[in-house]
């Protein structure tokens, strides 16, 4: 057998104890980064998801609208949101029923077990218009709480005024709300205990009217 036949063999060796304590220095590194990065890389997505499942809402809402002379749904709170869904015109699918709920906080998680285990989202969201009352979905919709003017802000000033928001501050590090010209936003953290002087470890804002913060003075999760 020749000498090239027989090179190969000659070179079989496994790894040595520097390379292999090279490799597992490596992934130690990998380790570290992955597990301190990685609710920042969720809270991302989270948000993300978040502002799509509002501009999928925005965007039935603009048929809804344009079969109601342009006007918003008098409804207020989770039916102002809930409206699009009631009179069809989202097909309902669990897809389209996921919509109303924060991605961070979703049906499975915000309804009480007793009522996930006896009916799906669909099924929840399509029941009685009248068992619809506060915390019934988890994003808070627009609401006047009686006050015209706030109606009419709404149509005058569209893109100042929030329509839509997550209810509790479900994100890390922001707020999510979507104003009336379909644009979504994020209310940072940071921002948030700068304008307000509340630790958000501890408390968070109120919505609706009254809110420390005027973005969130327009909706509710009544």
């Amino acid at each position: 057998m020749s000498a090239a036949l027989r090179l190969p063999a000659r070179r079989r060796r496994g790894f040595t104890l520097l390379e292999m304590l090279v490799v597992i220095m490596i992934i130690g590194i990998l380790s570290t980064f992955l597990v301190t990065n990685v609710p920042d890389f969720l809270d991302r997505a989270n948000m993300t998801a978040s502002e799509k499942n509002m501009q999928e809402v925005y965007a039935h809402m603009l048929s809804y609208r344009s079969d109601h002379s342009n006007s918003f749904p008098k409804d207020g709170g989770c039916k102002f949101l809930l409206r699009v869904w009631k009179d069809g015109y989202m097909e309902k699918t669990e897809k389209n029923a996921k919509r109303f709920f924060s991605p961070k906080m979703p049906y499975g998680e915000w309804v009480d077990p007793e009522v996930t285990e006896s009916m799906d989202i669909v099924e929840y969201l399509s029941q009685d218009w009248d068992t619809i009352g506060p915390g019934y979905i988890s994003y808070a919709g627009f609401d006047t709480g009686g006050d015209r003017d706030i109606r009419r802000q709404l149509n005058k000033n569209p893109g100042k005024t929030t329509i839509m928001a997550d209810a509790e501050i479900f994100h890390r590090t922001a707020i999510i709300y979507l104003t009336g010209d379909g644009a979504t936003h994020r209310l940072m953290r940071s921002e948030i205990e700068d304008r307000t002087g509340m630790d958000l470890d501890v408390d968070e804002p109120t919505i609706g009217p009254g809110s420390e913060l005027e973005e969130l003075a327009t909706v509710s999760n009544d």
